[in-house]
């Protein structure tokens, strides 16, 4: 889901004050000025209002993978209420614009001003009912504009493994992935995605929070970032493994985690990988997976080559 082109939301004061500004301006004739005015004011609050539900896409519809992100990032409870209240507000100003805007259009004079200033603080007060909905809806647009737009249909392969293991340093290696890299735990908050191109076609990479040794009810939403990809993604799994001593996660604990997720996609493609293997190691590598270093740039060209044959098998 590709939710950077979710367009700018106005909070209600700035709405407000372009929305009455465009009224201010409207050209009208001598006897229906204020029910020109009214008209203006409520379309120029309601249509923007429209356009907010209209471009979030149906959230009954998403894919499994892009439901599980939106609710642990921002709520999908939250999320679908606050779409409601904007669709509330959209047709009660559309109402009270045709009844007051009615109404003025039969009046003359200083009734006809009054109804204008009525309609006007009745208008504004629906928009100002919904300011809180509105803020929340320009916070859920910035948080998931900074999600990736991972295609479902794309070949895919997942780091995974403990926090501070090296998972980030590994996709910037290998593809164009650009994740945040730090010397402490759970830099990543969420998932971030890369690119490799090989014989013609894309293929994605995904750095994903790390995971630590216990249940999932114990576990907090930047882990489960991680697992809505593998629960729903079917990728392929490269597994990372630190046993430098560097990542403050015991390799105990990691090797426990890895069974874990062995256990659990029992079906996913598989791929060991041991980081920061420029370091001392506590422990012998395993047959089977492969030693890496970003920092040295070792085994990086074997992972990159690794991860497109099995993406893409021959």
């Amino acid at each position: 889901m590709e939710w950077r082109s979710l367009p700018e939301i106005l909070d209600a004061e700035q709405l407000i004050e372009r929305a009455l500004h465009r009224a201010a301006k409207k050209r009208s004739g001598k006897f229906d000025s204020a029910a020109r005015k009214l008209s203006s004011l409520a379309d120029n609050l309601g249509a923007p209002l429209g356009v907010i539900v209209e471009d979030f896409p149906s959230l009954d519809q998403l894919h499994p993978f892009d439901r599980d992100i939106v609710n642990l990032s921002v709520g999908l409870d939250e999320l679908r209420q606050s779409l409601g209240g904007i669709d509330w507000a959209r047709q009660q100003l559309q109402k009270l614009g045709g009844q007051f805007s009615s109404k003025a259009a039969r009046a003359r004079g200083e009734r006809a001003l009054q109804l204008q200033k009525q309609g006007y603080g009745r208008l504004t007060s629906v928009v100002r009912q919904v300011s809180d909905r509105l803020e929340f809806l320009r916070d859920a647009r910035k948080t998931l504009g900074r999600l990736p737009a991972v295609d479902p249909e794309t070949p895919l392969a997942v780091m995974a493994g403990a926090p501070n293991v090296g998972k980030s340093s590994l996709v910037r290696a290998i593809s164009t992935g650009r994740p945040v890299v730090r010397e402490y735990p759970f830099t990543t908050k969420s998932v971030s995605l890369g690119h490799i191109t090989a014989r013609y076609q894309k293929l994605q990479v995904m750095d994903t929070p790390g995971l630590l040794d216990r249940p999932d009810a114990q576990r907090n939403n930047i882990e489960k970032h991680g697992l809505a990809a593998l629960e729903h993604l079917a990728p392929a799994i490269v597994f990372v493994t630190d046993a430098s001593g560097t990542s403050g996660y015991p390799l105990e604990g990691q090797q426990a985690l890895r069974e874990e997720l062995h256990q659990r996609f029992p079906d996913a493609r598989w791929l060991d990988i041991w980081s920061k293997c420029d370091l001392e190691q506590e422990a012998t590598l395993p047959e089977g997976a492969l030693a890496t270093s970003a920092t040295e740039e070792t085994g990086v060209a074997e992972l990159k080559q690794a991860v497109i044959k099995m993406l893409l098998p021959d």
